[in-house]
């Protein structure tokens, strides 16, 4: 193959991940690339024919074939362009020395890479004179290049290659540790356990295979902790914690650097969340995944934001108009919203605002603004508007990044909300001190609406009679946690159900924004519900995009089911909501802990599958039908009301999104209720 320095080249790049391709696209065109897409290998063959592209970017699990077997056929045809392969499943040595050896790949990266690095190598390759000789006559000195992770060892061949490599292991040392850590914190998570035991299998062969023996065998006395640990649940921590200072030891001696500097590992804290560790430097919620919805019609700025945040974990929804943004916030409000400025339509912003702002759980969420316009009259205008964060172009990655650091901390800034009965006087008190209340005049109202509202604190009034009314209001919740308070004059100043006694002269409003603000705080952490454990249906969203976003990436499955209670129109609402909880606390107990298991309504569970096929998760539900009809014969008066229908849906044989998922799973679980109790629609 000919170059023409002064004709740019062209990257063929072919992979059906619309997000790695739309990240890594800008930094490709950065270095002066012609970057082509294909999502599949039929249709790189044409694109091959026509563009003649100067390297290939192939993916290891495509639509239609296998990447590997892909280039297997490319190379039988007589092609001999360069190749880049990238791949989130394949990581084992026979593969790799496959892939460089036998198939002529210059590199091997994998998945999730650093978009810049990746384009700098990539940018490399395409630019270094390449031999196109087959590799079986190739000069040994020239027979594969580096395999590059992000953050992990490469495997070079020869001595000039094992001094390279050498650079590496302080950093597959370090992510080691990591995983190690996580470990620790999490042992009972099975998918921080495999992940450990990916990286200290890797390092063992790579490091044995470059020479390091100390640092190889260091990695398979942890390999064989985690595996102990897989099996009995047990480990023993001295061990693991000395071999992970050996293999940091002597990753530090190998590039020169002081062993005593390095700190022990038994004395490192845990680590946190992604999220929590990058925006807000705090523990938060495990189960906390902030949503940033992006209103932008520009797809180079959408690709720039997907490719700003590829290494932290915030999950974006863009959008390109104002009814999309509506509906998706409606269905699941955002911890935070991004809007481009000026789109299109110029009066999208006032318009989407304004009803953003009425959505239900969308009124105190933060908007960001992008704006071309840095003048003190589009300033005026977006604080009219109530936009809470301005951000001017052009765009800088540690302004953005601090932007939606300062919507998420305000976001996890939980709003206290009060809920008066019978006390107008208090009521107004409370709204003139600028907190947010509710005032109900009759107990049948403050029951219809506890459920909806959620409020944080009952304040019940002088006037309230009847000292059974904090139990009817506690047991009329299906999902609240809420603290119980009334004036030193009330009659049921005495009763046991009394979270706190006010005093009417006294600083009565302060302690009540006090409790109030400490409900709102322990609810917003849990994120889950009291009586079942299960997520609420917004964590159970985002936990869902999570695992479907994982599974995608490394070409596993991903099932999702709906579960609903029958049985329980026309019971009263004490004996429902015991039922509801007796479900939600199965469905939490007998799933596996890396399941997603969350509540999507009243009467309705979500599960989350990862790495199941729809096969194994029928079996799986099925135990749990046969479960809880043993449950109904030992426990007839308690259960015998009791039934489910169940609605299942599979990546990729019912669609490659979450809404597609839910919405399948949704149809088949309205056929399944049709059907009849303990009814299960999986196809």
């Amino acid at each position: 193959m000919q170059y023409c320095w002064g004709v740019p080249q062209t990257v063929l790049l072919l992979d059906d991940d619309i997000q790695f391709r739309s990240s890594v696209t800008p930094a490709l065109e950065a270095f002066g690339l012609r970057v082509i897409h294909a999502a599949k290998g039929s249709i790189a063959w044409a694109l091959i024919e026509e563009e003649e592209p100067s390297l290939l970017v192939v993916d290891g699990l495509l639509p239609d074939t296998n990447g590997i077997v892909w280039i297997e056929d490319l190379r039988r045809s007589g092609y001999r362009t360069p190749i880049v392969f990238v791949s989130a499943f394949y990581r084992d040595l026979a593969t790799f020395k496959h892939l460089t050896h036998d198939l002529d790949v210059l590199k091997v990266f994998h998945k999730p890479v650093t978009v810049d690095r990746f384009a700098r190598e990539v940018a490399s390759a395409i630019s270094a004179p390449i031999s196109v000789t087959p590799a079986e006559q190739r000069p040994a000195e020239h027979q594969a290049d580096a395999v590059l992770f992000p953050d992990e060892p490469s495997e070079p061949q020869g001595s000039d290659e094992a001094k390279s490599y050498s650079s590496f292991l302080p950093i597959a040392a370090d992510n080691l540790t990591g995983a190690i850590r996580r470990v620790h914190a999490e042992a009972e998570r099975t998918s921080v356990v495999a992940e450990a035991l990916r990286q200290a299998h890797d390092l063992h062969g790579a490091a044995e295979t470059h020479g390091y023996t100390e640092i190889s065998l260091a990695a398979a006395r942890i390999e064989d902790e985690l595996r102990q640990l897989q099996k009995s649940g047990r480990l023993d921590w001295s061990t693991m914690f000395e071999s992970i200072d050996q293999v940091r030891a002597h990753a530090a001696a190998a590039v020169g650097l002081p062993v005593e500097s390095l700190k022990p590992v038994a004395a490192a804290p845990p680590s946190v969340t992604p999220a929590a560790s990058f925006f807000l430097h705090r523990a938060v919620p495990r189960d906390f995944v902030p949503t940033l919805l992006v209103l932008e019609d520009d797809p180079a700025m959408i690709a720039y934001l997907r490719s700003a945040f590829d290494e932290v974990l915030v999950h974006l929804r863009p959008v390109g108009t104002v009814e999309e943004a509506l509906k998706i916030a409606g269905r699941s409000p955002p911890t935070a919203a991004l809007v481009g400025w000026p789109l299109e339509d110029r009066d999208a912003l006032p318009r989407f605002l304004r009803w953003f702002r009425g959505l239900q759980g969308c009124a105190d969420v933060p908007v960001i603004l992008l704006s071309v316009d840095d003048d003190p009259h589009t300033r005026a205008l977006a604080a009219q508007l109530g936009v809470d964060i301005f951000l001017p172009h052009p765009i800088e990655l540690v302004r953005l990044h601090h932007a939606v650091h300062t919507a998420v901390e305000r976001a996890m800034t939980p709003r206290s909300k009060i809920a008066v009965l019978r006390d107008s006087y208090a009521a107004r008190q409370i709204e003139e001190a600028g907190i947010q209340c509710l005032l109900y005049f009759s107990l049948e109202e403050l029951l219809r609406e506890i459920d909806i509202q959620c409020p944080d604190v009952v304040l019940i009034g002088s006037t309230v009679t009847g000292t059974q009314v904090p139990a009817i209001i506690q047991m009329s919740s299906w999902d609240t946690d809420c603290a119980f308070m009334c004036f030193d004059d009330s009659p049921l100043v005495d009763s046991p159900v009394m979270t706190k006694r006010l005093d009417p002269d006294g600083g009565w409003l302060v302690e009540v924004h006090r409790e109030a603000e400490r409900i709102a705080r322990m609810r917003r952490q849990q994120l889950r519900c009291s009586q079942t454990g299960l997520l609420l249906r917004s964590a159970a969203v985002a936990a869902l995009e999570s695992g479907l976003s994982s599974g995608q990436r490394h070409g596993r499955t991903y099932s999702i089911g709906l579960m609903s209670a029958v049985g329980l129109d026309g019971l009263d609402q004490v004996r429902a909501r015991r039922l509801r909880t007796h479900l939600g606390q199965l469905i939490f107990g007998r799933f596996r802990r890396e399941d997603v298991r969350g509540r999507w309504d009243d009467n309705t569970f979500v599960v989350g599958f990862d790495g199941s096929s729809a096969r194994a998760v029928v079996d799986v539900v099925r135990r749990l039908l046969e479960e809880l009809a043993a449950q109904r014969e030992r426990q007839p008066d308690e259960l015998s009301s009791l039934n489910i229908a169940v609605g299942l849906a599979c990546y990729p044989l019912d669609g490659d999104t979450n809404r597609a998922l839910i919405l399948a799973a949704r149809e088949r679980l309205e056929t399944a209720l049709e059907q009849g109790p303990d009814s299960l629609v999986w196809r």
